[in-house]
């Protein structure tokens, strides 16, 4: 993995920290929000990035220093960083938790930083820490014409899923698409040359046909009682809780809601080379 070069200088309103950032690689980023409004928020959150607003400087630091930095800060802010969900030739998957923010904070972006997909979601209940409380949003793009953006004093708690996009997987065949066969359980919220992000949703009781699966991480929406039938004919259960992350290989499934609550999952597809 290359090494990512950034400085730091604080200033602004509250704490808003300048990020200059070499992105190594390209990213997805989802974001959970808990604030009741409309809060715009970027971040130049890298696996060799240091993120320390309050760091005067971390050009020409070492990764070892830079990731100290980094742990020291979120230790500072009361910030919760789960790195490792996932870890592939893929992808690599992190979550990080932040508590609602007195201070504010931003970041500013430049030369070639990763294409960032935004999943926001908001808080389902008034306690965000609590299981599946968290509600699914929008999804946006951000590009670096995007600039820098700023979450302001008081902008409520928030977390973010980073995945980053490493290789490509093999060709394989998708003749059967979930998305053309089955539109109504499968809705394409963005697509690029890299991804596909499709929300999954099954009625309980709903069930789909058989379809081809691209490898993908998949994010956990609703608590999920459910079968998937294979190619061979037999089936297996997979039960889910929601906030899970995890990662399907590629394959052909049908897939049938057998709980009582809706099967809701965000996925994001992974394209061939």
């Amino acid at each position: 993995m290359n090494d990512a070069s950034c400085s730091a200088n604080s200033s602004g309103v509250g704490r808003v920290a300048q990020m200059h950032c070499g992105v190594p690689h390209p990213s997805v980023l989802i974001e959970l929000t808990t604030n009741n409004r409309t809060t715009r928020t970027g971040f130049c959150f890298l696996r060799a990035c240091a993120v320390a607003a309050s760091v005067a400087s971390v050009a020409g630091s070492t990764l070892a220093q830079q990731e100290q930095s980094e742990t020291q800060w979120e230790r500072e802010h009361g910030i919760q960083h789960e790195k490792r969900l996932l870890d592939n030739k893929f992808v690599a998957v992190e979550r990080i938790t932040f508590p609602p923010n007195n201070e504010g904070f931003g970041y500013a972006r430049e030369s070639e930083p990763a294409r960032i997909v935004f999943l926001r979601f908001r808080a389902a209940e008034q306690d965000a820490t609590a299981l599946g409380g968290w509600r699914f949003e929008k999804v946006s793009f951000f590009s670096r014409e995007a600039g820098r953006m700023i979450v302001p004093p008081g902008a409520g708690a928030f977390r973010l899923v980073n995945i980053y996009l490493s290789d490509q997987p093999e060709r394989a065949p998708v003749a059967d698409d979930a998305v053309k066969l089955d539109p109504k359980h499968n809705e394409v919220l963005l697509e690029n040359s890299r991804i596909r992000v499709v929300r999954i949703h099954f009625a309980p009781g709903e069930s789909g046909p058989m379809v081809d699966k691209r490898p993908r991480v998949i994010i956990v929406l609703t608590d999920s009682h459910a079968t998937v039938t294979l190619p061979d004919g037999h089936s297996e259960v997979r039960d889910a809780k929601a906030g899970t992350v995890y990662f399907g290989n590629a394959g052909r499934q049908a897939t049938n809601n057998i709980g009582t609550t809706p099967l809701e999952n965000v996925v994001v597809e992974l394209k061939s080379k």
